[in-house]
């Protein structure tokens, strides 16, 4: 009996400590995809709109880097069905990764959280990219972007 009364006491706990999260009326998750297998083209400049909608300003951007193994080719992306949000960080030599956290439809915008994770200094430099796919029906929302410092 004591084992159950404890074990309620600690789930009770850890829901009175857990973040109240609330979810404004009109709000919703946006399914997306993942992109693998692209970098960042040297000499381009930063795109000035995350928001890729063409198969051209797509292949402007970014080349396709295959590697061996499974998975080894780069993701598929139709323009005719889907668009890209690209987040392209300028080159630096410490280890950075660009990772998604969600992607909402909120006021009338879409809405994508990201976090950037920061590691040691390198000997060589990276140009951190994060590319996802989003279907073709959240197009002609606004974008907006919203990022988080992670460590």
């Amino acid at each position: 009996m004591k084992k159950l009364f404890f074990a309620l006491v600690a789930l009770l706990c850890l829901t009175a400590c857990s973040p109240n999260r609330q979810v404004p009326k009109g709000t919703r998750d946006v399914p997306f995809e993942i992109a693998h297998g692209y970098f960042f083209r040297n000499g381009q400049p930063l795109p000035s709109d995350a928001k890729i909608t063409s198969e051209d300003t797509f292949r402007q951007l970014f080349g396709m880097a295959a590697v061996m193994g499974k998975d080894g080719m780069p993701t598929v992306i139709d323009f005719s069905k889907q668009f890209v949000i690209a987040l392209v960080m300028p080159v630096t030599d410490t280890l950075t990764e660009i990772e998604p956290q969600s992607l909402r439809q909120e006021d009338g915008a879409l809405v994508y959280t990201y976090e950037v994770h920061m590691g040691d200094k390198q000997t060589w430099s990276m140009q951190p990219v994060s590319i996802i796919v989003v279907d073709n029906q959240y197009v002609q929302l606004p974008l907006r972007l919203v990022s988080l410092m992670g460590l």
